[in-house]
């Protein structure tokens, strides 16, 4: 039994330096790899923000918080 898979490959265009930084990244890996693993990374904020818990903001909390804040702020700032 034999199977037959096909990938079709793509050509796209990039500027000189996007290249010498991807070809740099490569190292032993395909394009493809380095694109798609670059394309997947989360962005700092959505990193955090998933470390800490739930994204967004609780705006009653920030309500909630404001007094305390300002009168910290006149305190010792």
């Amino acid at each position: 039994m034999y199977i037959y898979i096909l990938c079709m490959s793509k050509l796209i265009s990039i500027s000189d330096d996007v290249y010498e930084k991807l070809k740099h990244l490569k190292g032993e890996d395909s394009y493809s790899k380095v694109i798609k693993i670059l394309i997947e990374k989360k962005p700092n904020k959505e990193k955090l923000l998933g470390f800490f818990g739930k994204g967004g903001v609780d705006e009653k909390k920030v309500r909630e918080l404001a007094p305390m804040w300002k009168k910290w702020s006149e305190k010792y700032v």
